[in-house]
């Protein structure tokens, strides 16, 4: 199935709506989680970056998890921003969780400053994969990691069975075929991001996880 639209971030006046469904949906909670447990086994300690960052839902639990680290999570929507900065509040981790308004291309960071970046169920909207990964990669520090999870689009049969049996017939239509109508990439869409990537990581790859790809790099 083909994406129906491509907009950068999601509009303001859809940010409530947005962070209700990523707060209540199991699928996306589940991918959430498997994030945030991925990310806190791989970094010692120090600054994470997550690009798209939505309501903040990730850079939360993390900090939640790990009290050694300090997240930065960054959107284009300001409505998005807020909410998370509101959750981060409520929560009292504003110290450890904190969030700007910024564009993935033009980082509001110095050379590199962040330890660890992330990006879940946002590569979709990025325009030029491979202009913010170059600005990614400014920010990171040398021997740094690069994690960015998406929805896969193209997915085999079996996967899509797994889906249903573990969520049921509704959530699984809404994940497989409604949200994912959007907010999804291909393998071959990831491989073409891949290559045109010109930034100097040393290491680079594709890993596929039924409903999700996840692309890393190392600085």
């Amino acid at each position: 199935m083909k994406k129906l639209i491509r907009i950068e971030g999601i509009p303001n006046f859809a940010a409530s709506i947005y962070s209700f469904i990523a707060r209540k949906n199991p699928c996306i909670k589940d991918i959430h989680k498997e994030v945030v447990d991925e990310v806190s086994l791989n970094i010692y300690s120090g600054r994470i970056l997550d690009v798209g960052t939505g309501p903040g839902y990730v850079p939360i639990e993390i900090v939640k998890k790990r009290n050694d680290l300090k997240v930065t999570g960054v959107d284009l929507s300001s409505k998005m921003v807020k909410i998370a900065v509101k959750a981060a509040r409520k929560a009292r981790l504003s110290s450890r969780a904190d969030f700007k308004v910024a564009n993935a291309g033009n980082l509001p960071f110095e050379n590199e400053y962040f330890d660890f970046v992330i990006s879940t169920l946002s590569f979709h909207h990025w325009s030029k994969p491979a202009e913010y990964l170059k600005e990614i990669h400014r920010v990171l520090k040398k021997g740094g990691k690069v994690y960015i999870y998406d929805l896969r689009r193209d997915t085999p049969k079996e996967v899509d069975s797994e889906v249903r049996k573990k969520y049921g017939w509704f959530l699984s239509f809404l994940l497989l075929k409604i949200i994912r109508a959007h907010s999804s990439i291909t393998v071959k869409e990831a491989e073409e991001a891949l290559s045109r990537v010109d930034a100097d990581f040393s290491k680079k790859g594709i890993e596929s996880r039924g409903v999700v790809i996840k692309l890393y790099f190392i600085k």
